[in-house]
């Protein structure tokens, strides 16, 4: 019989959980690099404490894990695919009153506990974001724009959160975060904050997060609008993965939207290679659902 074990630390949970997210740091990039980071700061994301949990089979052995920091939507991971432990984890969630604004994960892993959770909960589950994830070990020669790469120092911490604010309204489904000066002065002195400047203007962010074990991802990547079509983001991110590899990560990982083909276009330029595919879905209360839709 399977069990379902809730963690409140976090280094507890990384303990037990952790081999079956490494040998593949890419495809788990996202659960494995938030629950590094919720080692050094349980409340990273958050005042409240993150919903950390671990199935298991009658033998003990770990069939699938989950991490949800509120108000964002759980991250499942059960690879390979275990349909019985995913049931398993809703079953437990919903005994103990959990509540599940949606869930993330690898597109069969993520779909197969939406099917689930709809069916038990009578939720609808709509897909909300459909992302791909990249794996890069060594970029490709490409053209440049003018301008050049620049690290960001605290006094550039405000434009950074500006512009991550901006990207956010333009970009994200579901909660966002704020991002203020003060926010992005950790990330800052991290040395993980970088602009593309032409002729004296930042034209380009990116940010680098979620270090994993020997990987780290490449996130944030935002140009405004008055800027694209100049190649400053390619030239940015092409920049940023050599000074990533340069400080000794194996690789650097990314996400795109499949909605956007010149994103997923210009990353497999630099050298950026598919891994894996990531569905997102949001909960919705049937009654919602028709109050919004006449013809149901």
């Amino acid at each position: 019989m399977s069990t379902v074990i809730f963690f409140n630390d976090a280094n507890s949970f990384y303990e037990q959980a952790h081999h079956l997210w490494e040998g593949v740091e890419t495809r788990n990039n996202l659960i494995l690099g938030l629950s590094l980071r919720l080692m050094s700061d349980l409340h990273a994301y958050g005042e409240a404490i993150p919903l950390m949990a671990l199935v298991t089979d009658e033998s003990g052995d770990a069939k699938a894990s989950a991490l949800m920091t509120p108000p964002f939507a759980l991250i499942v991971q059960s690879d390979p695919l275990d349909k019985s432990a995913l049931g398993k984890l809703a079953d437990t969630l919903m005994a103990n009153d959990w509540s599940l604004p949606g869930v993330n994960g690898i597109a069969e892993e993520s779909d197969c506990f939406a099917e689930i959770w709809q069916e038990k909960t009578g939720r609808q589950a709509r897909r909300i974001v459909n992302t791909r994830a990249y794996e890069l070990r060594k970029v490709s020669q490409i053209s440049y724009p003018s301008g050049k790469m620049k690290v960001a120092e605290e006094t550039d911490a405000q434009i950074a959160a500006d512009m991550l604010n901006a990207m956010a309204e333009e970009v994200i489904a579901g909660p966002k975060r704020l991002h203020t000066a003060q926010s992005m002065l950790d990330t800052i002195q991290k040395k993980c904050v970088f602009f593309w400047v032409d002729d004296g203007e930042v034209v380009s962010l990116t940010i680098a997060n979620r270090p994993q074990i020997k990987g780290i991802c490449v996130s944030g990547v935002y140009t405004p609008p008055a800027f694209r079509r100049r190649g400053y983001a390619r030239a940015l991110v092409a920049e940023v993965s050599k000074e990533l590899l340069s400080r000794g990560y194996e690789f650097t990982n990314l996400f795109t939207d499949l909605s956007n083909p010149t994103s997923n276009k210009i990353y497999q330029e630099i050298g950026y290679q598919p891994v894996c595919d990531y569905h997102q879905y949001e909960f919705i209360d049937h009654a919602l659902v028709k109050s919004n839709n006449p013809a149901l």
